[in-house]
């Protein structure tokens, strides 16, 4: 009576995992990380609103008054510069481009969710490029906001409120809202790689001889 080895070794398929638990994961993880950006997107929207109250700077010297992108000068007392210099009118278009570029991403990662949408496989770099570029136009308008305070002739004394500090915050937070979807780039490259090495890899089959026992 001939009895097979079952402690011998066994052919990899038996260990490989089915394609279909593999496509959930990496489904999950997309939808994990882009809820992560789409939290912190908000979050940075909502920071950067805080803009429209107008006051960013109070002035004290010979401009005394309320400095900011748009003040209401009928609510607040305004610093009378005399005239709105250029720098004030780049700072003021470059921080309505980045609300404008915050309602798109908003709205398409919301969207994204939606099973229609979950054939577009390179819809995270764009993601990642809109928080990349709204993180960078809300940091140059505010760059451009205080280069501006600190050049006034005579120089004032200028204290920052606590809306610039949130504009500043959401400039950075918008740029981490990018870095969930660089992660899910680059764990998506190895691994297809490693699809393709064994997609293409011959498959050598081996017989091992079974041991008799009398």
């Amino acid at each position: 009576m001939q009895q097979s080895d079952a402690s011998g070794p066994r052919s990899p398929e038996l260990y490989s995992f089915p394609a279909g638990l593999n496509y959930t994961w990496e489904e999950d993880r997309k939808f994990i990380l882009r809820g992560w950006s789409l939290v912190f997107s908000i979050l940075a929207t909502l920071m950067v609103l805080s803009v429209v109250d107008g006051r960013m700077a109070y002035v004290q010297g010979s401009y005394t008054g309320y400095m900011g992108i748009w003040t209401d000068c009928r609510k607040h007392k305004c610093a009378s510069l005399g005239q709105v210099t250029v720098l004030i009118h780049m700072s003021m278009g470059l921080m309505i481009l980045a609300l404008t570029l915050c309602l798109i991403l908003l709205s398409s990662m919301g969207l994204s969710f939606r099973p229609v949408f979950r054939r577009l496989t390179k819809i995270d770099l764009v993601f990642s490029f809109l928080s990349f570029s709204i993180g960078f136009l809300i940091v140059l308008s505010l760059t451009l906001f205080v280069v501006n305070c600190e050049t006034l002739q005579p120089r004032p004394r200028v204290s920052y409120l606590v809306t610039t500090y949130l504009c500043w915050g959401s400039g950075a937070l918008m740029l981490w809202a990018g870095e969930p979807s660089q992660v899910d780039l680059a764990a998506e490259l190895p691994e297809k790689h490693v699809q393709t090495a064994v997609r293409h890899r011959p498959n050598h089959t081996v017989d091992f001889p079974s041991s008799s026992t009398p």
